[in-house]
C-alpha cells in the first residue's frame, strides 16, 4: 500500500525546490488514490500556479477557453448528469491548463462539496477567493460549508460578506436568520429537536442572534450601538459580552468615532486579553487617528505655507506614525509569522520610514503570497531605487508589467516607476518610450508631459 503520508511530505519538497513538475506528479498520484486530500490539492493548485509563472505561461480567459473547450464540455455534461467524480477530475484537467480561471475553481470547488469533501471544497473556495475577494459564489458556498462543519461563526462571516456586496440578497438573509435559530438550539442544548422552528422558544434571544448577523446600515447606527449596550449592561461581567463590544467597536469605526471605538475595544480586551485581533484592531485606529492629525496639519499649511512651525509638527507627527506603524507590524509578524500580508505591511512601514534594507527583506518575503505579489515588485522597485540599484529596480517593474491582470491605473504605475528607474539609469531612449506609453493612455498623468520635454531636450 502506498504511504500517502510520505508522497505528501516529498510533493511540499519538491515545491520548496521549486521543482514544480515532479510536485504536480506527486500530488496527482496522492489525489488518485484519495481524492479528499485537502493539503495535496493544495499543493497541487500551488504548483500549477507557479509553473505558469516561472514558465510566463499564463494564458488569456479567452485562449484558455478554447485550449480546454474539451475538458469544460465535460465539466457541463456530467453536471447536468450529477456524476460529480467525473466533474471534478474534468475540472482538474481544466485547470492543469489555467490555474487562474475562476470558472475552473468554481467548478471543482463545487464538485468537492457534492462529493463531501468538506476540507478540500474550503481549500478551494477560500483559495478562489484569493484571486476574487468580491467573488459572492464563493462565499454563498464557504458559508454553507462552514455551517455544515458546524463552524457558525465562520459560517455568518462569510455571509456577512455576502451581504456587505449585495444587501438585498435575500438568499442570505435567510441563511443568516437559520444560523441566528440554530446557534439557540446549539446554545440551548437542544439536540433532539426537528427544526428551528420546532426548538426556538426563547424569542427574545433568537430575535437577538438574528439581528446581530444583519448588516447595519449607516443611518441605524446609533440604535444597535444603544440596543448593543442594553444588552451588554443586563450583565456587565459576561464573557459573551466580548462579541457585543466587538460590534459596537466596528460600528463606532465606520462612523468615525475613532476614540469611542478605543475606548469600546479596550473594554473587550479586559474580557478576552489574549484575544490578539482586538489589540490589532486598536492598532489600525490608532493609524487612522494619527492620519486624521497629519490631515489636519497639511490642511493649515495650505493656508500657511510658510509657517515653519506647523512643518515641524507634521514632520513629528509624521515620524510617530511611521514608529507606531513599524512596533504594531512587528508585533502582528511575531504573533503569525506565516501571514505574508503582515509582513508586506511592515514593509510598507519601514519602506516609508526610508529603511529600505529592512522594507526589501520583508517584500521579498511577501513575494510568496500570488496576491501580494505585484505590489511587493513594485515596492521592491522601489526600495532599489532609493538604494541607486536602478538596474535591480528595472527588473522588478519589468517583471511586474508582465502579469496579464493589472488594472488600467496600476498599469501607469508601474510603467511610470519603471521609466523613472530607466532615467536615473541614463537609459534615457527606454524612458522615454516608457513615458509615451503613459501619455497614449493618459496626457495628463503626473508630471509625464514635463519629462519627456525635458528627455527630448537632453537626447537632441
Amino acid at each position: 500500500m502506498i504511504d500517502t503520508e510520505k508522497l505528501s511530505n516529498k510533493a511540499q519538497e519538491a515545491f520548496d525546490k521549486r521543482n514544480y513538475d515532479y510536485a504536480i506528479d506527486l500530488t496527482r498520484q496522492i489525489l488518485e488514490l484519495n481524492p479528499s486530500d485537502s493539503q495535496a490539492r493544495k499543493i497541487l493548485r500551488s504548483s500549477l500556479v507557479k509553473k505558469c509563472e516561472v514558465q510566463k505561461s499564463q494564458p488569456s480567459p479567452y485562449i484558455s477557453f478554447i485550449i480546454g473547450f474539451i475538458s469544460v464540455v465535460k465539466v457541463l455534461l456530467f453536471s447536468l448528469l450529477k456524476k460529480y467524480d467525473r466533474v471534478l477530475q474534468s475540472g482538474e484537467e481544466f485547470l492543469s491548463k489555467n490555474p487562474f480561471s475562476l470558472w475552473g475553481r468554481y467548478a471543482v470547488g463545487n464538485s468537492l462539496e457534492q462529493l463531501n469533501y468538506v476540507d478540500s471544497a474550503i481549500e478551494e473556495f477560500e483559495s478562489l477567493l484569493t484571486l476574487n475577494p468580491s467573488d459572492i459564489r464563493a462565499m454563498k458556498s464557504l458559508g454553507r460549508l462552514y455551517r455544515n462543519r458546524k463552524d457558525m461563526k465562520k459560517s455568518v462571516h462569510y455571509y456577512q460578506m455576502v451581504l456587505s456586496l449585495k444587501p438585498t440578497d435575500m438568499e442570505t438573509g435567510r441563511a443568516l436568520k437559520d444560523l441566528a435559530a440554530l446557534t439557540t438550539l446549539h446554545e440551548g442544548g437542544w439536540s433532539s429537536a426537528k427544526s428551528s422552528r420546532d426548538i426556538v422558544k426563547d424569542t427574545t434571544t433568537a430575535q437577538q442572534l438574528e439581528r446581530e448577523s444583519q448588516f447595519v446600515k449607516d443611518s441605524e447606527i446609533p440604535q444597535e450601538i444603544n440596543r448593543l449596550n442594553d444588552t451588554i449592561n443586563q450583565n456587565p461581567s459576561n464573557p459573551e459580552n466580548v462579541k457585543y463590544y466587538k460590534k459596537i467597536g466596528e460600528l463606532q469605526t465606520r462612523i468615525k468615532d475613532y476614540n469611542g471605538a478605543i475606548a469600546t475595544y479596550e473594554e473587550a480586551i479586559k474580557l478576552a486579553p489574549s484575544d490578539a485581533s482586538i489589540s490589532m484592531k486598536v492598532g489600525d485606529i490608532k493609524i487612522l487617528l494619527f492620519d486624521e492629525k497629519i490631515k489636519e496639519i497639511q490642511q493649515k499649511l495650505k493656508a500657511e505655507p510658510a509657517n515653519q512651525s506647523l512643518r515641524d509638527s507634521l514632520g513629528k507627527i509624521q515620524q510617530e506614525r511611521n514608529n507606531f506603524r513599524i512596533e504594531e507590524n512587528q508585533q502582528r509578524v511575531k504573533l503569525y509569522p506565516t501571514n505574508l500580508s503582515y509582513r508586506y505591511q511592515l514593509g510598507k512601514a519601514l519602506f516609508d520610514a526610508k529603511h529600505y534594507d529592512q522594507a526589501t527583506a520583508e517584500f521579498q518575503a511577501s513575494l510568496r503570497d500570488y496576491k501580494l505579489k505585484i505590489d511587493s515588485l513594485n515596492y521592491l522597485g522601489l526600495c532599489f531605487i532609493a538604494k541607486k540599484h536602478f538596474d535591480l529596480a528595472i527588473a522588478q517593474f519589468t517583471k511586474a508589467l508582465e502579469n496579464t491582470s493589472l488594472t488600467a491605473e496600476f498599469t501607469k504605475t508601474l510603467r511610470y516607476n519603471l521609466a523613472l528607474a530607466y532615467e536615473h539609469n541614463h537609459n534615457y531612449e527606454q524612458a522615454l518610450s516608457e513615458y509615451k506609453r503613459i501619455l497614449e493612455v493618459d496626457i495628463n498623468y503626473r508630471d509625464v508631459s514635463d519629462r519627456i520635454n525635458k528627455l527630448q531636450q537632453a537626447t537632441k
